[in-house]
């Protein structure tokens, strides 16, 4: 999670007669990166640096952050200058805010975005590159804070992500070139795949946007090189509570044969870490039919 620190003054005058309220003006911002809930989530070393059950995620320079005041157009704050920091911080006065009281912030910005209300955040298109790496899960998180109002010209903001993010700690039966991990509620009943971010409150509102009957990861440059070998997967995905189903994962080859397992579903909430461990199997038995004449791989190993 991201935390932004906001500075603002404020003055209100009351006399017997009128009411004048002098613009909210920012003086100072600062962007930083907090703690994130990893409970669930072993502790791994890789790229982006979960170590010791802490999520480190520093700024690149070409990060934007946007900002919606609850009166005028959004601003942003560019992290060209603060590559590789945990810690951004801007100075300067206004930027274009001056009529607000309230303020609340949101990443990745983008004034497509004009709406408060309505962000959409999309999961789709997630490519895991090689083995055990989560690099790829940086394109998608997005965070959030809900408005404030600056107390002695100051707002604390403390950003936090609004997916959670998901490893699957899988046991692959064979050595092979696989292409695509696949995950599907065993019911037939929908993930969701995408959301809608409201930071118009005082807190900010994550809600479903759309669901699908599976959501894909795919996989590049991805082989095992000894059979039962475990390998890690990783993926964004939208809070959604599937603590009462059970999933069907389903990895496949480039061949298009497939290896599967059932795993119980979690309460996935967001700004926190989970995982799903599975040693898969080719077969699958009687589950495999519950999805004949499905579209996709479920039955390839019934033939």
């Amino acid at each position: 999670m991201k935390k932004i620190l906001f500075f603002a003054s404020a003055l209100l005058v009351v006399s017997s007669c009128e009411i004048v309220i002098h613009p909210t003006e920012l003086e100072h911002v600062k962007i930083g990166v907090a703690a994130m809930d990893m409970s669930d989530f072993p502790q791994t070393k890789a790229d982006l640096e979960i170590i010791d059950n802490i999520a480190r995620f520093s700024w690149e320079a070409s990060d934007v952050v946007g900002m919606f005041p609850d009166r005028g157009a959004q601003a942003y704050f560019e992290m060209a200058d603060h590559e590789g920091k945990e810690v951004a911080e801007f100075d300067g006065g206004g930027w274009a805010l001056k009529g607000a009281s309230k303020y609340s912030v949101y990443y990745p910005y983008s004034y497509d975005h004009r709406e408060r209300t309505s962000i959409p955040l999309s999961y789709k298109g997630q490519i895991q590159r090689e083995k055990n790496t989560y690099r790829h899960i940086k394109d998608f998180q997005h965070l959030a804070t809900g408005a404030e109002i600056p107390q002695n010209g100051t707002c604390n903001y403390e950003m936090e992500r609004a997916e959670a993010i998901v490893r699957f700690r899988l046991t692959l039966p064979r050595i092979a070139i696989y292409e695509e991990i696949t995950i599907k509620i065993a019911d037939g009943s929908s993930i969701v795949t995408s959301s809608r971010l409201d930071v118009s409150g005082d807190s900010y509102q994550i809600s479903p946007d759309t669901a699908e009957d599976r959501f894909t990861v795919s996989l590049e440059e991805f082989s095992t090189s000894v059979e039962n070998e475990e390998v890690d997967i990783y993926m964004m995905l939208p809070p959604q509570d599937l603590s009462t189903k059970k999933l069907i994962i389903s990895v496949n080859t480039i061949e298009g044969d497939c290896c599967q397992a059932e795993v119980d579903g979690k309460n996935m909430l967001n700004n926190k870490a989970y995982q799903y461990s599975a040693i898969l199997t080719t077969e699958f038995g009687s589950r495999g039919e519950d999805f004949e004449g499905i579209e996709g791989n479920w039955n390839k190993n019934k033939e």
